[in-house]
């Protein structure tokens, strides 16, 4: 289980330390906006998440949780924007609900120097490295895979796939870098077709291609039968950090 950590940086979007410190409070008294939860959720964000005193993005920090902590859920409340109350080995607070900030279940960890790449991936996926630019998560069942790939330029990293067509395309933020998450879709009756590392063309193609600088370039693409697995691939990542300038705490 990772370990809390207090940070002294700094965020504009107010998700991340502020370097203050403050006595942990006691868990606040349930409103009607409020429900006892239960579970575990791991953290998500590269820079950390805010554990604050109330469920409000204006409520003094109280920790910085670090990217893998994993906080147990004790309650959860719509206002705000929606809010869990939760509680780690030395403070009880709340963190925002966004789910690309924190997800529920635990995570391991990923880092490569070589791809220059770290993420979370589901417990109980395995993964296989591809030398020399590649690497490959599997769910414990099943012929899904997510494949991370790195690249001088996005163009290597190609888009799509002969037979498949573009159903669903929307802008995420991987660790500063802004990208689009494309789906496409297989045409017509499925067909098998089997690529590096034991990978398989399943009949849904996800993919997301990002340009770090002018000679870096990381592809995040899963190839998954439906869409059971969908929200672990979002889940994975969002999670994604890289050693590059867009990627780092403010002040760091």
């Amino acid at each position: 289980m990772a370990a809390l950590i207090l940070s002294a940086c700094g965020s504009p979007n107010g998700q991340h330390a502020t370097g203050r410190t403050t006595t942990p409070t006691s868990s606040l008294p349930l409103t009607s906006t409020t429900v006892l939860a239960s579970g575990v959720r791991t953290v998500l964000s590269p820079l950390g998440l805010n554990i604050r005193v109330e469920p409000a993005k204006t409520a003094t920090v109280l920790r910085t949780a670090a990217p893998g902590a994993v906080l147990t859920v004790l309650a959860q409340s719509e206002q705000g924007g929606g809010w869990f109350e939760v509680k780690g080995p030395t403070v009880t607070g709340w963190i925002s609900s966004d789910a690309t900030l924190s997800a529920p279940g635990m995570f391991s960890s990923y880092a490569s120097t070589q791809l220059q790449v770290s993420l979370l991936y589901p417990d109980g996926w395995t993964h296989s490295d591809l030398p020399p630019a590649s690497v490959v998560f599997r769910p414990s069942s099943g012929g899904d895979t997510v494949v991370v790939t790195t690249a001088t330029t996005v163009n290597q990293l190609g888009r799509g796939r002969p037979g498949y067509h573009q159903t669903d395309d929307e802008q995420v933020v991987v660790c500063g870098v802004t990208g689009d998450l494309v789906t496409f879709v297989e045409a017509g009756d499925p067909t098998t077709t089997t690529q590096a590392g034991g990978v398989v063309a399943e009949r849904y193609l996800v993919q997301v291609h990002l340009t770090l600088d002018a000679q870096h370039a990381l592809g995040i693409d899963a190839n998954l039968a439906d869409t059971s697995q969908l929200q672990s691939y979002r889940d994975l990542v969002n999670s994604v950090t890289f050693p590059f300038p867009q990627c780092q705490p403010a002040g760091a």
